[in-house]
């Protein structure tokens, strides 16, 4: 069900929470905004009082005040950013890439968590031992209003990350990584979507291009990108059934597009290309995979929701 308060504004809510701030390293700001907004609108009236519960509970807020779980959507990657590195493999699965750039034959490899998904002592699991690590923290009364706000700003993230489809990947050769794309220099010259037109240049990795560049070549603010997946992209989704609606089949799916992705690369790409031979993504490029983004966004937002509202559902 729709919330029944306005939530604040994202940027009012930033600044509430002094936390929140620094780069974030997975989908951009904007792009987990956009998830956690779509998750917001189809909250469950359980979920939605626990959510607010907790959130006023961690800002030291009295009702009738709401807060946009948009504002707490990035925190992850502070709080793994300011000393948390245990933290660090929670965003990503490395799944090996099947695919060379410009091979359109090569197949897909498949999830094997044996390979995927190892310990590290240092680091941490993979993101499939962590979200559902989290998300039973969330779900237990006992546990502390400050442990279950962390747990709930970490699931709201996790599963944002489960749909970047360069946080599903790793292209390896000769025993080195690319760090999902984020060893390789790209650049690009190509036009907003009219009426604007205008021309949108960037010097950045192919990680970043997923992170956020296939979303602001077309948009200038995120809430423009959360009214249009509602109006546009959402109603026309086709229901998936009830059992494609695991972590695991959203793993495979986005594993399935960074495929696609990488293969989409000119012949010839390697692992690593520094600034003097970034690879140029041209407007076809864009064209082809901004909507693909998008629509990552919408099922993501919807995962979100779904996963919260079980979560947080009345019997538990």
């Amino acid at each position: 069900m729709n919330l029944k308060a306005a939530a604040v504004s994202w940027a009012a809510a930033m600044l509430m929470d002094g936390a929140m701030c620094g780069q974030a390293l997975a989908w951009g700001q904007e792009g987990h905004a956009v998830i956690a907004e779509i998750a917001q609108h189809r909250l469950s009236q359980n979920a939605y009082e626990v959510i607010e519960q907790l959130l006023r509970a961690h800002l030291q807020l009295k009702p009738p005040a709401t807060v946009s779980l948009a504002s707490i959507a990035s925190w992850a990657d502070d709080y793994r950013a300011e000393g948390h590195k245990e933290t660090s493999n929670w965003h990503f699965v490395d799944i090996p890439l099947a695919s060379r750039p410009g091979d359109a034959s090569a197949g897909t490899t498949a999830y094997d968590p044996a390979r995927d998904c190892k310990d590290d002592g240092t680091f941490g699991t993979c993101l499939m031992k962590a979200l559902p690590a989290e998300e039973k923290i969330l779900a237990n009364p006992k546990k502390s209003d400050e442990e279950r706000w962390k747990a709930l700003a970490i699931v709201i993230h996790l599963v944002g990350d489960l749909s970047q489809p360069l946080h599903c990947v790793e292209r390896l050769d000769n025993n080195q990584g690319d760090q999902g794309g984020n060893t390789l220099t790209v650049t690009f010259n190509v036009s907003r979507p009219k009426p604007d037109g205008s021309t949108y240049r960037d010097l950045t990795t192919f990680h970043a291009v997923w992170d956020s560049s296939l979303i602001l070549f077309k948009y200038y603010n995120w809430g423009k990108v959360a009214l249009d997946i509602e109006t546009d992209v959402i109603p026309h989704l086709a229901p998936l059934p009830a059992a494609d609606q695991t972590p695991e089949k959203w793993l495979a799916a986005c594993h399935a597009i960074a495929e696609d992705a990488y293969r989409a690369l000119p012949k010839g790409t390697s692992i690593k290309a520094d600034n003097p031979r970034a690879v140029i993504l041209d407007q076809a490029y864009f064209d082809k995979f901004s909507p693909v983004a998008i629509q990552q966004l919408a099922l993501s937002g919807l995962h979100l929701a779904a996963v919260l509202n079980e979560t947080l559902a009345v019997d538990k």
